[in-house]
């Protein structure tokens, strides 16, 4: 089959469509906060037990995505959990108590478990190893711009219709997912007669790692001590980002006094920021091995809110602090997502990716709550921003340890 355009880059457009959407509904519940606190009439405990329940329902089905996609049609598993999380969204608009809200958030975080494993797995089959990088900075690309768009985008909308339209809006956009990823996508290369992008087709006989039909090797997966230091560094890294993300805007809005539009500019700074080290971080870990870059990445991270607390008050200051931050956030997912595919052995990168997915859903459940309860008890989100600064570098002190097997690391 000869094609102009490698199908690969049909699938990371695809991809880099799905994960603009999803990003804007995941993080762009942080952005709407605190228009929901003063509606709803809830604490920042209960507004951060809201988005606990989305990653609650995305901590249980990721790992079963994980495994899924490692044996199933990709295709299908993407365009029926677009589906549910395109009706969670919707419902998002319609609550009028603390509980309905937890409900409709919980039912979308089934629906984006399938918004990161199967897609990631995806772009690790059809691209090579030395392009693997470079496509998951450019997917990366579409989350930070979700999150960068809906800064500016939804207190417009806030402003002039109301919070619930804002979520009546990303429900009904994100039902386009449905065809889009039922059309286009395809699981592997040898299903259209190619060779992952980046790969020449007569690089050998032997088929590619991923494509093979041998048994995959659980167990010794399983047995890897390697597996469980990068997860439990997955689960810090995780606590670190979100006790960022998932209150910069509140922070601003409700204990700096910022107004809503300013405030929100903050998730901007973080999106935007990351544009620059989603293009070039996980290139760079192509050259200089990814457990060096994902070391880098993470200390940056635990710097970076350690910054947001240091400069105070002073806007530009915060908004240059949440762009540091920003350069490092983006870049973290797809570098673990890379260490998955070259660090443990081949045919079982989803059930890694989703075996992590435990430990990062772990810590994504606790950092909201977490947050909003230090903030109510304290009065500050300071110490919420400390302890993401600390998490960091727990995140960094147990990705140092970590291995590939031999024959397979790319280190």
């Amino acid at each position: 089959m000869t094609t102009r355009i490698h199908w690969a880059w049909v699938i990371l457009s695809a991809s880099l469509v799905t994960s603009f959407i999803h990003y804007s509904i995941r993080l762009g519940y942080g952005i709407l906060m605190p228009e929901m606190i003063l509606s709803l009439k809830i604490s920042k405990t209960q507004a951060g037990a809201i988005y606990s329940s989305f990653f609650a329902a995305y901590t249980v089905f990721s790992p079963l995505l994980g495994f899924m996609v490692d044996r199933f049609n990709a295709r299908l598993l993407l365009a029926v959990f677009s589906a549910l999380l395109a009706a969670g969204t919707f419902f998002m608009g319609m609550p009028q108590t603390l509980f309905q809200a937890c409900l409709a958030f919980f039912l979308a975080g089934i629906g984006a478990s399938a918004m990161w494993t199967p897609l990631v797995t995806l772009l690790l089959r059809w691209f090579g190893g030395k392009r693997r990088g470079l496509a998951l900075g450019i997917m990366s690309i579409s989350s930070v711009m979700g999150y960068g768009t809906m800064g500016l985008v939804l207190p417009l909308l806030a402003t002039g219709y109301g919070w619930r339209a804002c979520w009546l809006l990303l429900g009904a956009s994100t039902f386009l997912l449905v065809p889009l990823n039922g059309l286009l996508l395809r699981d592997r290369p040898r299903d259209l007669g190619l060779s992952p992008w980046g790969e020449p087709a007569d690089s050998g006989s032997t088929p590619l790692p991923e494509e093979s039909k041998e048994g995959l090797p659980y167990r010794r997966v399983l047995r890897t001590p390697s597996l469980y230091l990068a997860g439990i560094s997955y689960f810090f890294i995780g606590l670190n980002a979100y006790l960022v993300n998932m209150f910069i805007v509140t922070y601003g809005a409700l204990e700096l006094k910022y107004t809503f539009g300013r405030a929100a500019q903050l998730a901007s700074g973080i999106a935007f920021g990351g544009i620059a080290g989603a293009l070039l971080l996980p290139a760079l870990s192509d050259h200089i091995g990814r457990k060096k870059c994902l070391i880098i990445i993470n200390a940056g991270m635990a710097a970076s809110a350690l910054l947001i607390v240091w400069v105070g008050d002073s806007r530009l200051a915060l908004l240059a602090a949440a762009g540091t931050f920003g350069i490092f956030y983006a870049a973290v997912w797809p570098v673990y997502a890379a260490v998955a595919a070259e660090f443990f052995p081949p045919g079982a990168t989803g059930s890694v990716i989703g075996f992590w997915t435990i430990f990062y859903g772990l810590s994504v459940v606790l950092a909201p709550a977490l947050g909003g309860y230090i903030a109510d008890t304290t009065g500050t989100f300071v110490y919420s921003f400390l302890t993401a600064g600390a998490s960091g570098c727990l995140a960094t002190l147990f990705l140092l340890p970590v291995r590939g097997e031999p024959g397979i690391s790319k280190l």
